[in-house]
């Protein structure tokens, strides 16, 4: 005949169990934890570039979807958010995102990996201010720079996953030199050198191959002076230019000036907030839209 157990033992069991179960399940949280690489970044072109390089990576934005980050000031949650970051990417002493530099020091402390742009590139200063200008992804063969400095922040992170990485890396970096090889043969042959811009955006691109840009206003929300629109009716009538390079920010006033001078908007994406489309594709309607304004030869857009 079987001895029952008794009530204590019973329960002293379960409650072994119990406690086995439990202590298991902080293990898996803390392995999901380390498998999954959580980043910050301030751009929506490294945001592309990190899921291109690490399509699993969990990538969230500095800056809240929908707020100008011109004029973005963090809450005290927001910078909390933070310490829960593997690795945060930003640009630096720029108006975008330099309040990142004053916790600096406190992210460096917590382990957090830091990469801050301004600190491995080439950045050029706006034409009409000493503030440094943010938009280097606009030229692709910065943006392969970014996602280099990206790669190898990401091996040193997460070295298991090398071979995946830099499997990515080679088939992202050919795309980029498509597009880099795309701008330089349809911008070659142009009848014309000089492009109106709502603001100052194309100071990368037009450096990089070779063309000339003149924007109506530094930001979209400044009004341009009696004295600057006459300089660019100038400008326009001299060099036979038919359009004006617009983002969405500057429609307003790329419609206002083509109601004065007869010439039209056209389209530009620089990609400052988030699109359904990729980067590569949206660099490509770029160009397009570039060679459309330069009257350039185009050959295929690939």
């Amino acid at each position: 005949m079987k001895k029952q157990l008794s009530f204590p033992i019973v329960l002293v069991i379960a409650l072994i169990l119990i406690f086995l179960g439990c202590s298991k399940e902080p293990e898996k949280r803390k392995e999901k934890k380390l498998l999954t690489l959580k980043v910050y970044t301030s751009l929506f072109a490294t945001e592309q570039f990190i899921k291109n390089l690490l399509p699993d990576a969990e990538v969230e934005s500095l800056i809240p979807t929908g707020v100008d980050p011109h004029h973005f000031e963090p809450s005290l949650k927001d910078i909390q958010k933070l310490y829960s970051a593997n690795m945060i990417i930003y640009l630096g002493d720029t108006d975008v995102d330099r309040w990142v530099d004053k916790v600096r020091d406190e992210l460096n402390q917590r382990g957090i990996r830091l990469i801050r742009l301004q600190d491995s590139l080439s950045m050029k200063s706006y034409t009409s201010s000493k503030e440094l200008d943010p938009h280097v992804w606009l030229d692709p063969l910065l943006s392969l720079e970014i996602v280099k400095l990206i790669k190898n922040n990401l091996l040193a992170i997460t070295p298991d996953k090398k071979d995946l990485i830099e499997k990515n890396f080679s088939n992202y970096e050919e795309k980029l030199k498509e597009i880099d090889r795309a701008y330089r043969e349809n911008l070659s042959n142009c009848a014309i050198k000089d492009v109106i811009s709502t603001h100052e955006f194309l100071n990368y691109l037009s450096e990089r191959y070779n063309f000339t840009t003149h924007f109506i206003v530094h930001e979209p929300e400044d009004e341009p002076s009696p004295k600057k629109v006459k300089k660019l009716k100038e400008i326009i009538k001299k060099n036979r230019i038919e359009y004006i390079i617009t983002e969405p920010e500057g429609e307003k006033i790329a419609k206002a000036l083509s109601q004065e001078i007869d010439v039209k908007p056209l389209n530009f994406n620089t990609y400052h907030t988030k699109t359904e489309k990729d980067y590569i594709s949206v660099m490509k309607d770029n160009l397009q839209a570039l060679a459309k304004a330069l009257k350039c030869e185009t050959k295929n857009v690939k």
